[in-house]
């Protein structure tokens, strides 16, 4: 064998075992990456924060998924009045216990409107694994499921709220609840892979290998129900250009607005309840409580 061969033999065995480490390790990131973005906090029992809903106003509730027990609270105005829901889709790395989340359900609730805060399996008390979006999917949709058997509840009545991860599940439930009064998307993410990227500044390209790509701008540009869009100017977890991205792919009626200072979990607060009330009597079109 001349050295000319024999160079260009080690060259492809080289190339081939660089593919293979690459394949192995891309087969084994997926399996990391999913696991990141869909695991919770599991808890045994929840222990919520001080909360200014009282009691009488609070039920903790549980309904089946896909054979999965889902956990939830559900929070309720004073008064046999009928009232929208907000179902709210939380974000990821944690459960509807955790003072963020429970504090940011209670703000939709102290703005006047029922709420459903409820936990993805294998989140909080939920039984079960969060594989990929197809799960959160299910997830939804058993929450609205549930919804549709409480007294004076109907799906013109729901509103698809979604913060960070959460988005994906709200944005679906837009595309596939025909009648659901409106969405409303906090510090939502573009796709799968823009959401990777704003983790890691290196821009690895590890979208491709999540089981699933969570692409929001292709499915919100097929809502059809109105559309508020919020983000903060100074989330450094998902930047502000991804909640435009997802602005320019939404059909009208829609709004968006940009919130100065804010970081990812704290829209709600910097905007203050009576304007954030304000936002989403707007877009659902409520009447003031």
């Amino acid at each position: 064998m001349t050295r000319t061969r024999t160079t260009r033999v080690r060259i492809a065995r080289a190339a081939f075992s660089t593919a293979l480490g690459l394949l192995t390790l891309a087969l084994n990131t997926s399996c990391k990456i999913d696991t990141i973005v869909f695991s919770g906090d599991v808890v045994s029992e929840y222990k919520l924060p001080i909360t200014v809903v009282p009691d009488s106003l609070r039920r903790e509730v549980t309904f089946k998924s896909e054979g999965e027990t889902i956990y939830g609270y559900v929070l309720r105005q004073p008064g046999s009045a009928p009232r929208l829901t907000m179902l709210y889709s939380h974000g990821k790395g944690g459960n509807l216990a955790q003072d963020d989340e429970w504090s940011r359900a209670e703000f939709l609730w102290k703005a006047g409107f029922d709420v459903l805060t409820y936990d993805y399996r294998g989140f909080g008390r939920s039984t079960g694994t969060s594989k990929d979006e197809t799960t959160l999917e299910s997830d939804a949709r058993a929450a609205v499921a549930f919804l549709l058997t409480q007294p004076g509840v109907t799906i013109s009545r729901i509103v698809s709220y979604g913060h960070s991860l959460g988005s994906v599940a709200a944005i679906w439930l837009a595309t596939t609840s025909t009648g659901i009064r409106a969405l409303v998307i906090e510090a939502g993410f573009s796709n799968g892979q823009a959401m990777a990227e704003s983790a890691d500044p290196l821009g690895i390209p590890v979208g491709w290998l999540m089981a699933q790509p969570m692409i929001n701008t292709t499915r919100i540009a097929t809502v059809t129900v109105p559309v508020l869009i919020m983000h903060g100017d100074a989330d450094v977890q998902i930047p502000v250009s991804q909640g435009r991205d997802l602005f320019a792919a939404a059909r009208d009626p829609k709004q968006l607005v940009i919130v100065p200072g804010a970081g990812h979990g704290e829209v709600q607060k910097t905007l203050g309840l009576s304007t954030l009330g304000a936002l989403l009597r707007t877009v659902t079109n409520a009447a003031t409580p």
